[in-house]
């Protein structure tokens, strides 16, 4: 009794001896390297790129920064390691290239990661939701990636990457739309053209995945007389003696569609798969056969499920998935009204909001020529394009910086 009791008094001293908002520790480059287990550098997953690097981030904060070093072997980059956590104290190291990122964005950064507050930090997704601008908004300001040729250009951008122990992910911060969808093929594709081709219809398919439902229900429903003779003869032709309203109907295929995610997401193995998509066909075809549901709906549905998956970053991908029901309900209510404004409070938000003082949509809004070359476009030369985007000039900044 009397050593428990003594043990518990060490531990109440510990945490009563506990400070937040510690100074970062520099970790030094003379340390020697972890050892790497076989598990540690065994794919998480099988989906790798056609080219570039394999290579994924472990679950050791250790081997993870002696991969950036190894990748990235210059003198500038700096490692500087946080406890976060009041009761389970968890490593947390941020990396940036000293002469490239922006002190501004790094003291952010710091200032941000010693206000967390919860108990224990279990994993990156802790520190994403604690850092970012605004958690109402249903867009990703942080970008999350588990490879490390993604973090070594990111901090070549000036951007500071978050390592977090026990976390096979890194996040980069801060981040844009354009970041969210780019993709690292892209780079490593030969020809700039396919690559800027390629970026161009992943935009086409984020606008046609979070507003394509809601706007064959706004032109079904209160205003045929926008879509072209045939195809509205079509439509009515095939809806027949259809029981349930076009909006209803559109409900009701895209909650089959989730309710088929979900179920592939709860059973991860070839087996559960084939069950989700087994049931998910049978619906469909039931459904076709006993009227209840229209071929045109079914189509747009379907356009509508392949043009998600377009969108590499799988944060963004959730949020289209909400935003597509928030989208129909305006529509179901409003008509094509409704559907213009939820287009516009959408394009509203996402050019008012900002990560870490950096806004969303640069190099768009606002306009900064410079960073097209590796954002809406892929350029043709030689050398990687730089831009000013994780640049700013704020307003503390002396005039020598």
């Amino acid at each position: 009794m009397f050593k428990r009791f003594s043990w518990l008094k060490r531990q109440q001293t510990k945490r009563e001896e506990y400070k937040p908002a510690e100074e970062p520790e520099v970790i030094g480059e003379n340390e020697p390297d972890p050892e790497v287990s076989f598990v540690d550098v065994l794919p998480r997953d099988n989906q790798f790129p056609l080219r570039g690097p394999k290579k994924r981030f472990a679950d050791s904060i250790e081997v993870n920064i002696q991969t950036l070093r190894q990748l990235l072997q210059d003198d500038s980059l700096v490692f500087e390691q946080l406890l976060v956590g009041s009761r389970s104290r968890r490593k947390v190291v941020i990396a940036y290239l000293k002469d490239v990122a922006h002190p501004g964005i790094v003291g952010e950064v710091k200032d941000r990661l010693r206000a967390i507050r919860t108990e224990s930090v279990i994993g990156s997704s802790y520190i994403e939701r604690n850092i970012e601008n605004s958690n109402l908004s249903p867009f990703p300001q942080v970008e999350t990636t588990p490879r490390p040729d993604v973090v070594e250009s990111g901090l070549l951008q000036g951007r500071v990457a978050i390592l977090t122990d026990g976390s096979s992910e890194a996040l980069l911060a801060p981040t844009t739309f354009f970041d969210l969808m780019d993709t690292p093929e892209d780079v490593h594709t030969r020809w700039f053209v396919a690559a800027s081709f390629f970026r161009a219809a992943r935009y086409i398919m984020f606008i046609l995945a979070a507003s394509l439902p809601a706007f064959y229900i706004a032109l079904a429903t209160f205003n045929p007389e926008f879509l072209p003779t045939k195809i509205a003869f079509i439509i009515a032709r095939a809806r027949g003696g259809a029981p349930f309203p076009i909006y209803l109907e559109a409900f009701i295929m895209m909650g089959i569609v989730e309710a088929v995610r979900l179920m592939m997401i709860r059973i991860p193995t070839p087996l559960g798969a084939s069950i989700a998509l087994f049931s998910g066909l049978a619906l469909i075809i039931a459904g076709l056969y006993a009227n209840i549901v229209t071929p045109v709906v079914l189509m747009v549905v379907t356009l509508t499920i392949i043009c998600s998956f377009g969108i590499p970053d799988f944060d963004l991908r959730t949020s289209v998935r909400i935003i597509q029901f928030i989208t129909m309900i305006m529509a179901t209510f409003l008509g094509i009204f409704g559907y213009a404004l939820a287009f516009f409070y959408l394009s509203a938000h996402l050019v008012t909001l900002k990560s870490f003082g950096i806004p969303y949509m640069t190099p768009l809004a606002p306009f900064e020529a410079s960073g097209w070359g590796h954002t809406l476009a892929r350029s043709s030369s030689e050398v990687m394009p730089q831009d000013e985007t994780y640049k700013p000039r704020l307003p503390n900044d002396n005039e020598e910086s």
